[in-house]
């Protein structure tokens, strides 16, 4: 059965231990769709970001790890999907958790 990509809900946003983000969703599609990461409109793209997709009984689990996260990562996230049927996005809003001495920094 042919399907245009379509996500569930937004994604989930998880602090990790070692200090990066992890964004991640549910997409149902086939045949298995491209996946892109945007924040203000500009793909995210480069060391920083780590994008996956990977397949999961007829749903892909669509990832994103943003190491060294700091506030002028804060903004609304966007993930698109893209098939030969079709293409569906979801946003995600992201507030970065700083310390004290972060905030005093940038002062």
């Amino acid at each position: 059965m042919v399907l245009g990509p379509f996500f569930d809900k937004p994604p989930s946003i998880i602090n990790r231990p070692d200090g990066s983000v992890l964004f991640e969703c549910m997409c149902n599609a086939n045949p298995e769709p491209k996946v892109q990461w945007f924040l203000k409109d500009k793909e995210l793209v480069g060391d920083r970001y780590v994008t996956k997709v990977k397949k999961q009984v007829g749903k892909y689990i669509c990832t994103l790890i943003m190491k060294n996260p700091s506030q002028a990562d804060q903004g609304i996230y966007k993930v698109v999907a893209t098939n030969a049927h079709g293409t569906h996005f979801v946003e995600q809003n992201y507030t970065a958790v700083c310390t004290a001495n972060e905030v005093f920094k940038t002062q």
